[in-house]
């Protein structure tokens, strides 16, 4: 029998990665990376020069087109596999990465009237511009006892999808007002893979407040937001039928999706979904008390349970939003990859470029090595890691990051180390959280592409947590991932599968690295880990408002 296989695509920050993957085995049988022409945009608009506000962090739409095609069409050229034997596909995206586009779901940044407005163009999970709006939406629907603000722990962030329409609304109306629709990227690309606009439950639950039970929040909430945003879900989102199961098929590849991709037309496509969700069905994390970390520039942190606990500190929880059966919950950290290539950066020497050079290695790896010398406590440091705020548990992206413990000898490993064990101190608190609400958390799994290659930070993260870590061995767990969900959008008729539970039982990765807790680290972490929470309390709850203040006078100076 000829082999079949599914492509999956995870777009990351940077970047976005295909795999070619054998429905037989979950076999990788290839991979290609394209890496975004214009990356991140945080300092200024490439068509204007214009600057961008502190918390800035853009893309241009076109870039994940071109990411797309090149790495789909670049594995099918390593791979020579034929695209009949492709039987279907599914991309994962970082979520909320939000565009507003028109009616034929062309982003209204490559429109010339838009160009130089900022509101435009593709608002990535990480801008943070939209505060206020989050504020906003937060205290009107606490004023008015809405239901939905529990299920987002009390707090809605700036990240999410509300907070940065409301934005747009208030910022620049004339944007707003042209939106057909404000889109999820990953539903963006499906829009162009199958010519129809979709939702999925992933990412309407745990970015744009819906609920399959109950909808979204009725309209004279919004309209106590603001008027003019009364109508917003009728008039700007994806209508609710629209919205599909993650185990669903949402449509197949159109004409122009099999020009873009060189796949055949009519191949069955997956709803989208957010990409640290999707490396739970890699790795056969389907089930309640198993904990996935997906390590990257930030970190996201999914559970599943049969149960729906509310507390203020999660992100959010969501029926079907990870796997169909169960509800999702949703937390991890604003900054981890990113706070770690901040480090390699700024604080580096003359010695180390050097050393670097000369080995032909980044700054990161000379770093990471010196830092793995040192023993737990050595460094007499201890940070907090709100370089980009804090996700979980504080929800709050208004506070920065801490260093205490430096004196004139203090080194640039030291400090690494110390930034290395802060995500873990705050890795650590989530758990914790969960397990103190009621919410079981049995075994941790940690993908991505930190995690496969720093082992020091594994080591760390299982010394800290005093939990095993078990590293799968799959490179792309996102991209594998969504190569899953891909099988059960063909089902068994194309040679897939009917659920998703069949799907990931034959493909999900069954080896890996089991990191163990090493006792005389245990017990230095212990003792680091108690004054890290009273740093994180003392700064992140209220009672000293220093963060505030600088933030404050830092954006009044920009």
């Amino acid at each position: 029998m000829q082999k079949k296989y599914t492509m999956g695509i995870d777009f990351g920050s940077l970047s976005a990665r295909a795999v070619l993957v054998d429905i037989k085995n979950g076999l990788v049988a290839g991979e290609y990376v394209s890496a975004y022409a214009h990356g991140v945009l945080d300092s200024f608009l490439p068509a204007t020069r214009e600057p961008l506000p502190p918390a800035s962090a853009l893309q241009l739409p076109d870039d994940y087109l071109a990411a797309l095609s090149e790495s789909v069409k670049g594995v099918l050229s390593l791979t020579n596999v034929p695209n009949e034997d492709i039987i279907g596909i599914a991309v994962d995206f970082t979520s909320c990465t939000l565009l507003a586009v028109d009616e034929n779901a062309e982003p209204l940044c490559n429109k010339e009237a838009f160009r130089g407005n900022i509101h435009a163009y593709a608002k990535m999970w990480k801008q943070h511009t939209a505060f206020a709006e989050a504020e906003e939406i937060t205290r009107v629907a606490a004023e008015r006892g809405e239901s939905f603000l529990k299920r987002y722990g009390s707090k809605i962030l700036s990240e999410w999808a509300m907070p940065k329409i409301l934005e747009t609304l208030r910022k620049a109306p004339d944007v707003y007002a042209a939106a057909y629709r404000f889109i999820e990227a990953g539903d963006w690309i499906n829009a162009k893979l199958t010519g129809k606009m979709t939702m999925n439950y992933c990412m309407a639950g745990l970015k744009f407040l819906w609920s399959p039970t109950d909808g979204y929040p009725d309209e004279t909430y919004f309209e106590a937001v603001d008027p003019a945003l009364k109508h917003v879900v009728s008039e700007k989102l994806v209508p609710e039928s629209e919205i599909y199961p993650l185990d669903a098929c949402i449509g197949v590849i159109s004409e122009e999706g099999a020009k873009l991709t060189g796949l055949r037309q009519g191949t069955p496509v997956a709803p989208a979904r957010i990409d640290a969700h999707t490396a739970a069905s890699a790795v056969g994390a389907n089930s309640p008390g198993r904990l996935l970390m997906a390590i990257g520039t930030g970190m996201g942190m999914t559970l599943l349970s049969k149960k729906e606990i509310f507390y203020d500190g999660m992100c959010g929880v969501s029926f079907g939003a990870v796997i169909p059966q169960y509800y999702g919950y949703e937390a991890g950290l604003s900054g981890c990859g990113d706070i770690f290539d901040w480090c390699a950066r700024t604080c580096s020497n003359a010695a180390l470029e050097k050393q670097a050079a000369d080995s032909k290695v980044p700054v990161i790896q000379i770093l990471t090595e010196k830092a793995a010398k040192l023993r737990a406590g050595e460094s007499g440091l201890l940070a907090v890691d709100w370089w980009n705020g804090n996700r979980s548990v504080l929800a709050d992206t208004d506070l920065s990051g801490m260093l205490f413990g430096m004196t004139l000898q203090t080194q640039p490993e030291e400090i690494f180390r110390a930034i290395l064990e802060a995500t873990g101190f705050s890795a650590r608190m989530v758990v914790d959280s969960f397990i103190e609400n009621g919410i079981n958390v049995d075994v941790i799994y940690a993908v991505g592409g930190i995690a496969q290659k720093n082992i020091l930070l594994m080591q760390i993260f299982a010394d800290i947590m005093n939990r095993e870590i078990i590293v799968p061995d799959v490179e792309q767990a996102c991209a594998v991932g969504s190569a899953i969900f891909a099988a059960v959008a063909a089902g068994s008729v194309r040679g897939g599968y009917d659920t998703l539970d069949e799907a990931i039982e034959v493909m999900r990765c069954t080896t890996g690295i089991h990191y163990h807790p090493v006792p005389e680290n245990v017990k230095q972490y212990e003792i680091l880990f108690k004054e890290f929470k009273v740093l994180h309390d003392y700064f992140g709850r209220g009672e000293n408002t220093l963060l505030k203040i600088l933030s404050a006078m830092r954006l009044s100076c920009k």
